[in-house]
């Protein structure tokens, strides 16, 4: 069980960025790299069943069983190809790429494949991942011995509308290979989510939990939020000052009292 730090930060600058802040703080954006990963999710079981394959000869060294052959240059075939690169440099979830990926998983053609549509010979590789990724692409939330697989297929289509209050990687951003492997030992030689979350962000759940936050005036915010035994890392609060062109000042304190400090942060300047 965790022990919980407590974070409180004093924030000023322009209305305007303070007024984007705040929806950051509650969770009111949807958050679009998790749609780039749900995306990719349903790219790499098709690549693993073979329902889609680069048009030239490739291998991903990380789990090889991702590539089956090649195909015919189709325009899916090709967007599989593209996205397969995006994958092998394990790319910065990051804007450009965010739309790079929603537009080759368009071309792909999987936003229109239902469970129903799903080859039969392919439906055996995905539902063996599925299983066995379950609680890491979704998380333990409906988890059983006796999974629906055709629904997991369909719940890689539903994007989420809102993101966790305080959610760090709409900050700073995870990575495409990072967030496919999850906590898991599937790709070799990538990161867990957990050991690439606690380098960048310095936590391993990170987004704010408990979070309570209070708007005195239009140009000031006070947030507080508890983080699992540590604050999130200089660089990360540096970024979030930048991003919002405004001053932080951040007071932390572990429950115990032995662990507290105070930093500032003005535009991205610590």
């Amino acid at each position: 069980m965790a022990e919980w730090c407590t974070n409180q930060l004093e924030i000023t600058g322009k209305s305007v960025c303070i007024d984007v802040m705040q929806q950051w703080v509650c969770g009111e954006e949807a958050p679009r790299y998790r749609q780039a990963v749900l995306q990719s999710l349903r790219l790499f079981l098709a690549g693993c069943a073979g329902i889609l394959k680069p048009t030239k000869p490739q291998t991903y060294a990380p789990y090889p069983a991702l590539v089956r052959g090649t195909a015919a240059p189709t325009a899916q075939h090709l967007a599989f190809e593209q996205w397969l690169l995006l994958l092998q440099n394990n790319v910065p979830l990051n804007t450009d790429n965010i739309k790079r990926i929603d537009n080759l998983y368009r071309q792909s053609g999987l936003s229109l494949m239902s469970w129903d549509k799903v080859p039969e010979v392919a439906r055996d590789v995905i539902a063996h991942l599925l299983i066995r990724q379950y609680t890491d692409w979704f998380g333990m939330v409906g988890w059983s011995d006796t999974l629906d697989i055709g629904a997991c297929w369909d719940r890689l289509e539903v994007y989420p509308q809102a993101a966790q209050p305080c959610d760090m990687l709409m900050i700073m951003s995870t990575q495409l290979a990072t967030e496919i492997n999850g906590n898991s030992t599937l790709l070799k030689e990538i990161s867990t989510t957990a050991q690439f979350y606690e380098e960048l962000y310095g936590l391993e759940w990170p987004f704010g939990h408990h979070v309570r936050w209070e708007r005195r005036n239009v140009s000031s915010l006070t947030v507080r939020f508890d983080s699992p035994w540590a604050p999130p890392s200089a660089e990360l609060m540096g970024e979030l000052s930048a991003m919002f062109d405004c001053e932080i000042r951040h007071w932390y304190s572990e429950a115990s009292g032995q662990f507290k400090g105070y930093d500032c942060y003005d535009q991205g300047e610590h």
